[in-house]
């Protein structure tokens, strides 16, 4: 399924206007919002959450996250899978976790509005809503752009750092 035109063109508006909002990924609807300190706090805060916990950064195309100066070419090969792969990377003393998104939709929405931010929608620690009317009721703070319930489970994690997969 895929959001229709209608919505891309909504979530990218809202994106730009600086909201949160819940979007489809690859595996599970995610929490999200373009990338900036002020909105991982916010997110966390919507999932009670450490207010600095490290949230995945979606991106599209590898261009957009040339800045990370990610040398290895088999980290390169894990986030191209066609399996969703996050992937922690370091840079500058911090700790980031990338992942390429598959979805045509979703690229079409990070092409226009830039990376963003994406979590599973849910309080911290529980399971993550899957059907409309659950993620709806999530938080009267954010739109929901659905299309469908999904169920698929949360994207493989390697830790570039420690050389490990997490999940």
């Amino acid at each position: 399924m895929m959001l229709s035109s209608t919505q891309i063109n909504q979530a990218i508006t809202a994106l730009k206007n600086n909201e949160i909002i819940i979007l489809p990924t690859d595996t599970i609807y995610g929490l999200s919002a373009i990338v900036q300190t002020s909105n991982q706090i916010r997110i966390n805060e919507l999932k009670q959450a450490e207010p600095n916990k490290p949230l995945i950064i979606l991106f599209s195309r590898f261009e957009q996250i040339e800045d990370f100066d990610i040398f290895d070419r088999n980290l390169y090969e894990l986030m191209n899978s066609p399996i969703p792969t996050t992937v922690i990377i370091q840079h500058n003393q911090q700790t980031y976790a990338l992942r390429k998104v598959i979805r045509k939709d979703l690229q079409t929405i990070i092409d226009q509005a830039g990376v963003i931010y994406s979590t599973s929608v849910n309080i911290h620690g529980q399971e993550p809503l899957r059907d409309e009317a659950e993620l709806k009721r999530f938080s009267d703070q954010v739109k929901v752009f659905f299309d469908e319930p999904l169920y698929g489970e949360p994207s493989k994690i390697y830790n570039s750092v420690t050389k490990k997969w997490v999940r």
